[in-house]
């Protein structure tokens, strides 16, 4: 599933970019940490409901990363 998101963001959002390959990997590696920790401080600190919090924090996360991903790959 991740090659497949890689190679789809590759083609329509990154195109022609050195080291795409390498950093996305990188930070889907640290997606799953990022998506735990958003889940524990929404469910556990600020008191939202689970399923709530789950799609908060993966949305978060998600948007948060490919900010990140943007950056590093900007011209």
């Amino acid at each position: 599933m991740v090659i497949l998101t890689a190679g789809v963001i590759k083609i329509f959002v990154f195109q022609e970019r050195k080291n795409f390959f390498r950093l996305f990997f990188i930070l889907s590696l640290i997606n799953p940490f990022m998506s735990s920790a958003s889940l524990f401080f929404l469910f556990e600190i600020f008191g939202i409901d689970l399923l709530v919090a789950k799609i908060i924090g993966d949305v978060f996360t998600s948007l948060l990363l490919f900010c990140v991903l943007k950056f590093f790959l900007r011209n």
